[in-house]
């Protein structure tokens, strides 16, 4: 309802048509509508309809002050009772307005069609005359007419986190009231899925296998995809006035995910939510998400607004946010930057999330050098919009700044070249204190306002709602659909990476007699990573606390499923990480029993998490032992690995008859796992290297220099890993034949891949650049033994070919310097095409 309360906060108006069916009698044992809604933030009339419309039903029902009913037929008449037993309870988010009684529900009947987004601006007639409001102007016409109509004091109120408004953390921002431009809510998870409350059964946001194994599809397509799908169902919710498992917090359009800092070391506990150890492969991934999520309407709106995390250099949970790194120009622009030019320059990345840790005494969020002469300066990104990650300004006061006020801390966050504080309040009772002192300066604080709403204009934000196609999405049509389980099922197939197969052991025939054991074979939750979303499985909850996983089946229960005609047995055994041997005795009954063991190892976030790093790299607990007595009892075993850091599975090469990495399968993953084993064929690569078990003993993990002995990644490490970055094989042969166009540059590599095997297969082709030996013993400092510069992942059918084509110029052919210069050096240079297996081919350039 058009309520003259919400018209005076400037919030926007509901367009939903009520025609009121009355007041009707509602018990738990006798419901007039089945679908329930959790609690909606701030429940009105119109919230309750505008939530069940987007879910596809016709009506609405309110009752007991804050819940809501969907149904899509009319109340049986011989159920209405007085309209004053709905008048018992008000609204939450309309004290004027009536929400039903107790077992007493108000019915309404809706119409929804145009109705405005969450805090959507431009709505009110006043605020319609505005210029910024005026979509037929440019945007900088509209972002100048905006700023000429503000005060520096309102510009301070949207650019600080306001208490009062809800959570911090989530950083709830005034609008501006004089201008009718409602409050705005900032923090939305994106890494994974849309963090946000489930609405329905069925209608929880659809969620990826963990980014690690993303990162080990190499396919473009399929990151496109998920971004596309996460933004499609970020605009629903929005939409639909819906909330995040905190129905405090909104889902409104701003993401925070990809999260691409580089797995650096397989310690760290945030590594699940990583795509892999490579800057080129991990802006790859970030650019094609990006793209997917900002995918613009015909008018040039964004689905929604990308910002990336964290940037920079974050790789350490340990002391964080008071831990210092010391980091070379050349690990710069060599590692820790290129994937974020990447998503700013290619992907276009709004904003970004700025990082805990502080590089050479500098606090990312401090980082004047990072922020505004790196990222706004030499790649041309003005209007980057950077917030602080949750408590990073408070933590300026203590180590390595030691700051001795608040004030100096929003001083040194706001002059540094951050936006908008998360998690702590320290600016806003200091940012106007600043200005006033001539510590912060207007323009600092206009080009802060500019950059948080020159978005969110171009998102369609204070446009009229007809405009923006994006608006015509409704939860029930996209949430969950069977387009992006579909999308999710097929990401999840190519996110596996088969490590071994001893004589083609696998596939699977149906029908055989398994053991499925294992702590990782048994779990749901423990199959997701960090920041995999709010909320998988419907609990009508409300809030965090009410989590369910059982939608979610276990490896075991999909293996069984698709494992028809056979037997299929299925214990842990152990615990993830105790010393509890009670289960051991009925595995190890079952495994005995058993043709095939199926043994699902791993480790879940008690093991790997934010605020906690790993302090070995080994399976926990009692799996190794475990493990080694399945491995006693000769009988084929198939070891699946579940994880986000790599482990290190030193004693456990040999023995296993096939390994296949699955990293966090996530919600698709048990299935995707099943399938694969009985005869999908759809592996990946590994997007990290598996280093062996003392690795941890020769590399400090607070060490940022990646050459350093024993060096990191690929690029550097100068041991054997147990398997290398790129590594993956198939359940089918393929021969690689490539040709090169020319010897001058640009040339153009094309490649063919005949799949020579028994099944339909897919293949990465890999493309690295390394220096030849000439130039390597000319330099005083290490270069990559190779760098990534480019891949396509290709199928083709048993018989069948399948060719994927390379420019090469010489750009391919810079290395970053000691000065983190990217040079181009006289002498010889190879192009090495890979498949991660078998032969590779090289081709020799000499410049």
């Amino acid at each position: 309802m058009r309520t003259a309360a919400l018209l005076a906060a400037g919030v926007a108006v509901e367009a939903c048509t009520l025609t009121q069916q009355g007041c009707y009698v509602d018990s738990i044992s006798d419901r007039l509508y089945d679908t329930f809604l959790p609690e909606l933030n701030g429940q009105t009339q119109d919230g309750c309809a505008i939530a069940c419309d987007s879910l596809g039903f016709a009506f609405s029902g309110v009752e007991f002050g804050n819940q809501c009913f969907c149904g899509n037929s009319a109340p049986d008449a011989s159920k209405k009772i007085s309209d004053d037993k709905c008048k018992a309870m008000k609204c939450p988010g309309d004290k004027t307005e009536d929400c039903g009684g107790a077992d007493a529900i108000l019915i309404n009947k809706q119409n929804c069609e145009g109705n405005a987004p969450n805090k959507q601006a431009c709505m009110t007639e006043k605020s319609k005359g505005y210029g910024f409001c005026d979509p037929s102007k440019s945007i900088d016409e509209r972002i100048d007419d905006l700023v000429s109509r503000v005060t520096v004091e309102e510009m301070v109120a949207a650019v600080v986190p306001d208490a009062a408004l809800g959570s911090l953390c989530h950083c709830h921002t005034q609008g501006v009231p004089s201008l009718d431009i409602p409050d705005y809510t900032w923090l939305v998870e994106t890494n994974t899925a849309v963090a946000s409350d489930c609405i329905a059964p069925g209608k929880c946001a659809t969620t990826f296998s963990g980014p690690m194994g993303m990162g080990a599809s190499f396919n473009k397509t399929s990151w496109t995809l998920k971004g596309r799908v996460m933004s499609t169902e970020m605009r629903a919710f929005y939409n639909a006035h819906w909330h995040r498992s905190n129905i405090g917090a909104d889902v409104l359009i701003t993401g925070y995910g990809p999260n691409i800092n580089i797995a650096r070391d397989p310690r760290f506990g945030r590594s699940s939510e990583l795509p892999g150890e490579d800057p080129f492969h991990s802006g790859t991934y970030a650019t094609h998400m990006v793209t997917g999520m900002q995918e613009k309407d015909s008018a040039g709106h964004p689905r929604m607004l990308a910002y990336l995390k964290h940037f920079t250099a974050y790789s350490k949970e340990a002391n964080r946010g008071h831990d210092t790194y010391e980091i070379s120009k050349r690990d710069f622009f060599e590692t820790y930057l290129p994937q974020y030019e990447m998503a700013f320059t290619k992907g276009n990345a709004t904003g970004a999330m700025c990082s805990y840790n502080a590089e050479n005494g500098a606090p990312s969020c401090a980082n004047g050098w990072l922020l505004n002469t790196v990222m706004r300066g030499m790649w041309n990104r003005p209007y980057s919009h950077i917030t602080t990650d949750c408590g990073a300004v408070h933590n300026m006061r203590g180590p390595p700044l030691n700051l001795n006020s608040d004030l100096n801390a929003t001083v040194a966050t706001f002059n540094g070249g951050t936006d908008l504080e998360m998690g702590s309040n320290l600016t806003s009772a200091n940012l106007l204190d600043a200005y006033q002192r001539n510590l912060v300066s207007y323009t600092t604080i206009k080009n802060s306002f500019i950059r948080a709403y020159r978005p969110q204009i171009m998102a369609g934000r204070f446009d009229p709602i007809p405009s923006t196609e994006w608006n015509k999405i409704k939860i029930a049509d996209v949430v969950n659909s069977t387009y992006h389980q579909q999308v999710a099922q097929e990401a999840a197939q190519q996110s596996l990476v088969l490590l071994k197969n001893d004589k083609s052991f696998l596939p699977l025939k149906k029908g055989v007699n398994l053991a499925v054991v294992g702590p990782m074979g048994m779990t749901s939750q423990g199959l997701l990573s960090d920041y995999a979303g709010d909320m998988q499985c419907f609990s009508g909850s409300g809030n965090a606390t009410g989590k369910k996983y059982d939608c979610i089946p276990t490896i075991f229960e999909a293996i069984s499923r698709e494992n028809t005609n056979g037997q299929t047995v299925g214990s842990m055994g152990v615990d993830v990480n105790s010393t509890d041997t009670s289960k051991i005795a009925e595995a190890m009954a079952q495994a005995k029993g058993a043709d095939i063991i199926i043994a699902v190892m791993g480790i879940d976030k008690t093991i790997e998490h934010e605020g906690h790093d790993r302090p070995d790299t080994k399976l926990p607990g009692l799996q190794e032992s475990f493990l080694s007595q399945l491995l006693a009892l000769n009988k084929p075993v198939v070891l699946i690995l579940c994880n986000g850091g790599a482990l290190a599975i030193d004693n456990f090469i040999t023995g296993p008859t096939s390994i296949i990495e699955a990293f966090n399968p996530s919600t698709q993953g048990s299935k995707a796992i099943a399938l694969t084993l009985f005869g999908k064929n759809r592996f990946g690569k590994l997007p990290v290297t598996m280093y062996p078990h003392d690795y941890i003993s020769k590399q400090n993990m607070s060490n940022y220099d990646m050459a350093k002995s024993p060096g990191r990644t690929y690029k550097y490490y100068d041991g054997e890993p147990l398997f290398p970055f790129g590594f993956g094989m198939s359940y089918t042969t393929f021969d690689m034949s490539c040709t090169l166009s020319s010897k001058q540059l640009p040339a153009v590599i094309k490649c063919t891949i005949k799949n020579t095997g028994k099944y339909d297969g897919e293949e990465v082709v890999q493309v690295y650049h390394s220096v030849g030996s000439d130039i390597r013993s000319k330099l005083s400092y290490a270069v990559p033994k190779r760098s990534l510069i480019n891949f396509e992942r290709v199928a083709a059918p048993v018989g069948g070919s399948a060719s994927t084509s390379f420019a090469v110029s010489l750009s391919d052919f810079l290395v970053v310097d000691q000065s983190g210069a990217k040079t181009q050096f006289h002498g010889t240079h190879n192009i090495i095409i890979s498949r991660g297996v078998g032969v590779d081919v090289t081709f020799t350039f000499t410049l």
